[in-house]
């Protein structure tokens, strides 16, 4: 029997059974709706990062295998366990100057255990020897120098005479051009430092400029690389700066160092590492091996900059040169050891072989930690039985000459030694003593010595040349 008809319903069309069901369909919570699409999003973004990380880790695969060596290294001599030292520079090598003279030098130890390291920044005007009694060079001579003489061992000749010059062995040594620089800090987007100074100095022949105003700002690359590399002014120009030592500039490295690193840690370093590593390859040069490097990425990758010991070297200026105070050169020695071995105790015997002077600036004799032995000067008692020996005899003449000629070597060392000419100086060559008396007669056995002219003053104003 069939259902009654209601005579007050309204009939049901197919079609809009169909809407009803639809709609029935559509009716999403709206926390559903969020869900989802919020879902869709981390998933476009996972497979998005995804694929740029592999990207990346494939270019800069390329990258590292292009620029290390292909040497294996032992799992015992991996940089995720051992700690390793590094000497690094920043050369200059554009065609304009002809040179590779380094404006940047660090010596660099890490700790994998502590996730730490120590860098210590040498003064770019250091005196130093390649023997110890022979000529005096700048730090920044030797690597264009061994590159000269002997390219193909360039970079291990470098460092065996610098870890004889810090007392440790270096394991790697790394150049990059300023080139590079420059670009890895345009890629970051600039990097925000204090200039500490006005700075103006052209030289048309090579094509530098440098136009900066003190204060905190924010420079790009080229601006960035001025910075660091500040020397001097133009004398006599209307725009003229004061000249900067060797200690500050070391200062603005670090500084520039430290913001350079926090950069590189945060997101937008992450995202612009593609460019930043092009930058690097394409201007660096390492005796590294390709597996060491990965090693040391992964390993310090997070290194915190709370763990990164700086130290810069000040010395005295001594023209030509930075002479550096043997108790100075013993605590970057003691720092740079202490990262690579924590339980290695600073040794008491004095065991340097290539100090900067062998003795500080007041002519006394150091240790390997720094400990100071004043060097006796005896005393006259009485009449003496010959003639004293001055370090320097007074070249007999009646006019007192000055007491410091010009130095042979030029301050400006922009020269490149070995590639350019550049003027030796042997010790005390470039001194006149400073006579005390009337010079014209050189003591006799039977007169005593003047006690205003003693060896230990001669020997004084030796040094200070």
């Amino acid at each position: 029997m069939s259902d009654p008809i209601n005579p007050n319903s309204t009939p049901v069309s197919g079609t809009d059974s169909r809407k009803s069901k639809l709609k029935k369909k559509a009716k999403w919570p709206l926390w559903k709706k969020i869900a989802v699409t919020g879902g869709i999003i981390v998933l476009l973004l996972v497979i998005g990062i995804g694929t740029y990380a592999s990207f990346l880790i494939s270019k800069a695969n390329n990258i590292i295998d292009t620029v290390g060596t292909k040497e294996v290294v032992a799992p015992k001599d991996s940089a995720k366990v051992k700690p390793i030292s590094i000497l690094l520079m920043g050369v200059d090598s554009r065609k304009e100057t002809g040179s590779l003279n380094s404006d940047v030098m660090m010596a660099i130890s890490m700790n994998p255990e502590t996730k730490s390291a120590t860098i210590v920044s040498l003064p770019r005007d250091l005196e130093m020897k390649l023997k110890k009694n022979g000529d005096s060079h700048k730090a920044n001579y030797f690597y264009p120098h061994f590159t000269l003489t002997e390219p193909e061992t360039a970079m291990k000749k470098t460092k065996e005479f610098f870890g004889n010059f810090f007392e440790i062995p270096f394991d790697y040594m790394v150049t990059i051009d300023f080139e590079g620089f420059k670009q890895v800090v345009d890629q970051l987007g600039g990097v925000t430092v204090d200039v500490d100074q006005d700075m103006y100095y052209v030289d048309n022949w090579d094509g530098t400029r440098i136009d900066l105003k003190k204060g905190v700002q924010k420079l790009d690359g080229k601006k960035t690389l001025d910075f660091v590399r500040y020397r001097k002014s133009n004398p006599g120009s209307k725009f003229e700066t004061q000249e900067s030592s060797d200690p500050a500039r070391n200062a603005r490295q670090q500084q520039v160092l430290n913001e350079i690193l926090k950069n590189l840690k945060s997101l937008g370093g992450v995202t612009k590492a593609s460019g930043i590593l092009e930058a690097v390859g394409n201007n660096l040069k390492t005796d590294i091996p390709s597996s060491q490097i990965h090693d040391m990425i992964s390993q310090y990758i997070t290194i915190d900059t709370q763990n990164i010991e700086l130290i810069h070297m000040d010395g005295d200026w001594i023209s030509p040169y930075i002479v550096v105070k043997d108790e100075e050169l013993a605590q970057a020695k003691n720092a740079l050891k202490l990262r690579l071995d924590p339980n290695w105790v600073p040794s008491s015997s004095p065991n340097s072989t290539n100090s900067s002077k062998g003795t500080d600036n007041r002519g006394n004799n150091t240790d390997s930690d720094g400990k100071i032995t004043p060097t006796r000067t005896p005393k006259p008692t009485g009449v003496p039985t010959h003639t004293p020996k001055a370090t320097i005899k007074p070249t007999p003449t009646s006019t007192p000459k000055s007491s410091v000629r010009p130095s042979p070597t030029p301050e400006d060392d922009d020269v490149v030694p070995g590639l350019t000419p550049e003027p030796t100086r042997k010790p005390g060559g470039s001194v006149t003593p400073v006579p005390t008396g009337k010079p014209t007669t050189t003591p006799k056995n039977s007169e005593a010595p003047k006690p205003t002219t003693t060896p230990q003053n001669q020997e004084t104003t030796q040094k200070a040349g």
